[in-house]
C-alpha cells in the first residue's frame, strides 16, 4: 500500500479461526482506522495505555533512591502499584 503510484481504494482480507475471531480482528481494524483518520486529520497525540503511570512509577523509583532508610519504602510501593496498570492493559 505504501509503494502505490495514486492509490484510489485498497482490499484488506481477514481471516481468523472462528466466526467470533473474525469479529473481533473486523472490530480491531475498524478502530485502527479510525484512529490513523483521526491522527492524519488532527495530529495531535495523547499518550495512552499506561504511559503516564509508567513515567509516575519510573520518576518515583527514582525519588527514593534518594532518600535513605525505610522513608523510602512508600514510594517504592506506590512506583510498583502503578507499574501493575501498564502490565495490565498490556
Amino acid at each position: 500500500m505504501t509503494k502505490c503510484k495514486e492509490p484510489k481504494a485498497c482490499s484488506i482480507l481477514l481471516r481468523g479461526a472462528s466466526k467470533d475471531v473474525l469479529n473481533e480482528i473486523e472490530r480491531n481494524l475498524h478502530d485502527a482506522l479510525g484512529v490513523a483518520r483521526n491522527v492524519m486529520l488532527n495530529p495531535k497525540l495523547v499518550p495512552g495505555g499506561g504511559a503516564v503511570e509508567m513515567e509516575l512509577a519510573c520518576r518515583l523509583q527514582e525519588y527514593s533512591q534518594k532518600i535513605e532508610g525505610s522513608q523510602q519504602w512508600p514510594f517504592k510501593a506506590l512506583a510498583s502499584a502503578l507499574e501493575v496498570i501498564p502490565r495490565t492493559l498490556a
